[in-house]
């Protein structure tokens, strides 16, 4: 498996890692109820397909970050 180069917490129970083989893991944490944790793996492909749909709607995903409706 190869090593993870970076990470970042999104929320509290979830966090994105970028592993040197450039894949990106989207890691869901052990929840409450006892569910496992969850893992989403993106190839770079897809990763920078994701990001090219956030772009699209940066504007609207910042105002509603920031307690603002469109």
């Amino acid at each position: 498996m190869a090593e993870i180069v970076d990470w970042m917490e999104l929320s509290n129970d979830q966090r994105v890692e970028l592993d040197e083989d450039g894949r990106t893991w989207l890691v869901q944490a052990l929840t409450p109820g006892g569910q496992p944790a969850q893992t989403i793996r993106l190839d770079a492909a897809a990763a920078i397909r994701l990001f090219d749909f956030l772009l699209l709607y940066q504007e609207d995903l910042v105002r509603w970050r920031d307690g603002h409706t469109p």
